[in-house]
């Protein structure tokens, strides 16, 4: 039999394989889109010829290409490119925010919208939210949408709010839209006053399609080579991703959700529309596939607006945001299942995974379907006993451990002991739960050093402070969250997500050996090279 020859080989690695048995190898060969063979350098070696190139991996780490379970791809590509990026330590209080406004206005005609994203109030020097006041003096005639880091919430000025037509917390569920004690808004609104506001923001598709195309180049830097997309500003978005994937402009393969974050309503019908046409999960190719279906229950872990069992431990008579009720979850999951999509939701509160393992639990009683591999995106808080229930559903929890590394300390605030269980990924493996890693950017940088840093140390980078240590996992472990487990959570484990032959050449090579790096400074690994289906799409050296 005649040998085939690679294309490319990368040998002198440490090459995780993440392939069942987690074995460790030197070499990989590659021909076309596709890995040929994954060995020693020795026998590596046979696979080349004159025109095969290779790449010396210098004893570093080389892996499977990252999959982020959970991005909002578009909305973090737009941060500098058409949203002003208010992160800390880019701002580190109200005057930095109000400077930027002012400088953005100097820009812009009087009425066109100034959109900001990414401020949080505990980092301010102030510790509290800005008002519409603040927000007026630096931009008397323009509306402006300052949108918390959590996406959850966001801070309008009067004449956004104008727009928008709120004027009144009677408009909204109690706490949507928060007063002023004297009964004036405040400017902040919260859950589906925020993102119905949001509807009155204006993004071109140009505006888009550039985002989706600055976030895969970032992605891209970063040795991410898939991201699960959870959704943005609706058919637009939609539109802008496919288009960008199937034209090659944006390079990573995407798994879209079916959500829109323009609030609960806007979402059914959202949803409701995909439903209708007789298409479900999995439909599209290696590049774009329609994902799951995804509702919002609750808010965010930081804000926090999250929905509790028990009221946060630093406000016992505040249990959160719930947004939608047991019966109405109960409903969607099942339309979704019956119509062969798999379904997910936005739960981080246990009360919010709750309500979401109940509607799994009665769709598959009353429509038993094998392998539906339905999610939970974020999964927050649990206990033992919800995390039984989700491994005898085969639940699929997608874990957040970059927010341990930035939150960890507000989160020992607000939610005292429940931490132990929160992403409880150690829990997960021990009940033999399959879970996978998302960034949930803009929410975190999507940097995968970054998760790992969470996964792997449980601790607040900034302060120090550890965060419920018994879930911490070792680094095959958390690199198998984050290839394989990302590839099973969109029922793609059979083309991508290890390194092993016939499977997609989706490989990153770091600058170190993640075998043997301090945990602790693993933030400080870099990509050298990023590849996709062979390609290489990143290159430090």
């Amino acid at each position: 039999m005649e040998r085939l020859f690679a294309d490319k080989i990368i040998q002198n690695g440490v090459v995780l394989t993440v392939n069942s048995k987690d074995e460790i190898a030197e070499a990989v060969a590659i021909r076309g889109d596709r890995i040929l063979a994954v060995g020693s350098s020795a026998d590596i070696a046979a696979y080349r010829d004159d025109h095969t190139q290779v790449i010396d991996a210098g004893g570093k780490t080389v892996l499977p290409g990252f999959i982020d379970a959970h991005i909002h791809l578009g909305m973090y590509g737009l941060l500098d490119h058409g949203v002003i990026n208010v992160a800390y330590p880019k701002v580190s209080s109200i005057a930095d925010i109000q400077a930027l406004i002012r400088e953005d206005a100097a820009k812009k005609k009087p009425g066109e919208w100034i959109k900001l994203n990414g401020y949080d109030h505990n980092k301010l020097a102030e510790k509290r939210h800005p008002t519409k006041e603040e927000l007026d003096e630096a931009a008397p005639s323009n509306p402006v949408q300052l949108t918390r880091c959590c996406a959850h919430m966001g801070v309008y000025n009067t004449l956004a709010l104008k727009i928008a037509g709120v004027t009144s917390a009677d408009q909204y569920a109690p706490d949507e839209v928060v007063l002023n004690e004297d009964g004036s808004l405040h400017g902040l609104l919260k859950e589906t006053a925020h993102m119905d506001t949001s509807t009155k923001v204006e993004y071109s598709n140009q505006e888009l399609i550039e985002g989706y195309v600055n976030g895969d180049r970032l992605l891209l830097s970063m040795g991410v080579t898939s991201a699960h997309d959870a959704g943005a500003y609706g058919a637009i978005s939609t539109r802008a991703l496919q288009d960008a994937c199937l034209t090659g402009a944006v390079k990573a393969r995407v798994n879209a959700m079916i959500f829109d974050m323009f609030g609960k309503q806007s979402g059914i019908r959202y949803i409701d529309s995909y439903l209708h046409t007789g298409i479900h999960s999995g439909c599209g190719n290696e590049h774009f596939r329609v994902g799951p279906v995804k509702i919002m229950l609750d808010g965010s872990s930081s804000g926090p607006s999250s929905a509790v069992i028990d009221g946060y431990t630093h406000d016992p008579d505040n249990h959160g945001i719930q947004v939608w009720t047991q019966e109405e979850a109960d409903e969607m999951v099942m339309k979704a299942h019956k119509a062969g999509y798999q379904v997910t939701a936005h739960a981080v509160g246990d009360k919010a995974v709750t309500i979401m393992v109940n509607a799994i639990e009665k769709a598959l009683t009353a429509c038993p379907r094998k392998d539906h591999r339905h999610r939970i995106e974020h999964c927050g808080i649990t206990n033992p006993e919800l995390i039984g229930r989700i491994a005898k559903l085969g639940i699929v929890p997608i874990s957040n451990p970059s927010f341990i590394s930035i939150n960890g300390t507000d989160y020992n605030r607000y939610y005292g002991s429940r931490v132990d269980f929160m992403f409880a990924m150690k829990s997960y493996l021990d009940a033999g739960i399959i879970t996978a890693i998302g960034s949930d950017a803009p929410i975190t940088v999507p940097n995968p050093m970054n998760s790992l840093f969470g996964a792997l140390n449980r601790m607040d980078q900034k302060t120090g402070d550890t965060v419920g240590q018994m879930q911490k996992v070792d680094v095959l472990q958390a690199v198998r969250m984050f290839t394989y487990n990302g590839a099973y959570a969109s029922f793609e484990e059979n083309v991508k997500g290890s390194l092993e032959p016939g499977k997609l050449a989706d490989v990153v090579i770091l600058d170190q050996d993640l075998l043997t790096w301090p945990a602790e400074q693993v933030r400080d690994v870099q990509v050298r090279y990023t590849l996709i289906g062979g390609e290489v799409v990143y290159a430090r050296d």
